[in-house]
């Protein structure tokens, strides 16, 4: 079985070429550069050439595989790029896409619209589908605190007293690759929304890292327009990236709408989801003293 997995360069991408080269399972590890599917290369994994950018270079790739993992990065033409892929992968007979979509209720905005293009499509093609939900990712969100934990023990976001269910990468990983590994009909039309194990507020994150931690970190909440000019000044573009990929997260968790948890981890891995203590004690050497 060949697994093609678009992305494979991000963060989504790569960790699951390297989940399921660990499993012996073959991977079409698809870039949009030579050097890069060169890097790629090893293993179980080939890298491949492509572009979501590009529908005539899909094709030769879909035939060569069994099965796809969709995932591309946040962009206002995620939706098109996607809709490419699901038509390629039909064309080709591909027995399954597993796309990565998420648990956080956008509602409208232009993040989930993009996204409902994208899932429109596969409610409309004959490949047995499945949608894989992260919640909001730890290591999206809590990397991203290093410097302010390392320096002044303080995190810095605009979430408000909003709860949000955290979710390892590793276990929205792990659920990818066991739905790439079964039946494609066994979840087909299913959306798997993985979480993690509470749905905690921004201070209560705070907490838990710190008692992993073995000191008092503390959690600042700004104003949107206020977290928005911290990140520009620590060097986020201005411009409608930071909205799309950072403002419009936040204000969904800032309006509760990220407090989903489900217990989907537990039932396919047969363990509990990664909790934010686990998750702070396996990466505590980023977030030492300084």
């Amino acid at each position: 079985m060949n697994v093609l997995v678009t992305g494979a360069t991000g963060m989504f991408g790569s960790s699951l070429v390297d989940a399921l080269d660990r499993s012996g399972v073959d991977v079409l590890a698809m870039t949009r550069s030579k050097s890069s599917a060169q890097k790629l290369t090893r293993g179980n994994v080939t890298g491949v050439v492509g572009d979501l950018d590009d529908p005539s270079s899909l094709p030769a790739l879909m035939e060569r595989a069994d099965r796809m993992f969709l995932v591309s990065p946040i962009h206002p033409e995620l939706g098109r790029r996607e809709i490419m892929a699901i038509e390629a992968a039909e064309t080709s007979g591909i027995a399954q896409v597993v796309k990565l979509f998420g648990a956080v209720r956008h509602e409208g905005d232009p993040l989930d619209t993009q996204h409902q293009m994208s899932l429109d499509a596969l409610a409309s093609c004959s490949v047995p589908w499945t949608i894989v939900s992260p919640q909001t990712v730890m290591e999206t969100n809590l990397l991203g605190q290093i410097e302010g934990i390392k320096h002044e023990n303080s995190m810095y976001a605009s979430a408000g007293d909003g709860r949000i269910g955290m979710v390892a990468l590793c276990d929205c990983i792990e659920v990818a690759a066991i739905v790439l590994q079964a039946d494609p009909t066994k979840w087909a039309g299913a959306n798997l929304e993985i979480t993690g194990p509470a749905a905690l507020t921004y201070s209560e994150i705070a907490d838990e890292m710190g008692r992993a931690l073995g000191r008092p970190v503390s959690y600042v909440d700004m104003p949107e327009k206020e977290f928005a000019a911290m990140l520009i000044e620590y060097g986020f573009p201005d411009d409608e990236d930071l909205d799309l990929q950072v403002l419009c997260h936040f204000r969904q968790m800032r309006s509760n709408k990220a407090n989903l948890v489900t217990n989907t981890f537990q039932e396919l891995a047969g363990r509990p989801a990664t909790s934010i203590y686990e998750w702070t004690l396996a990466h505590r050497e980023l977030f030492a003293n300084v």
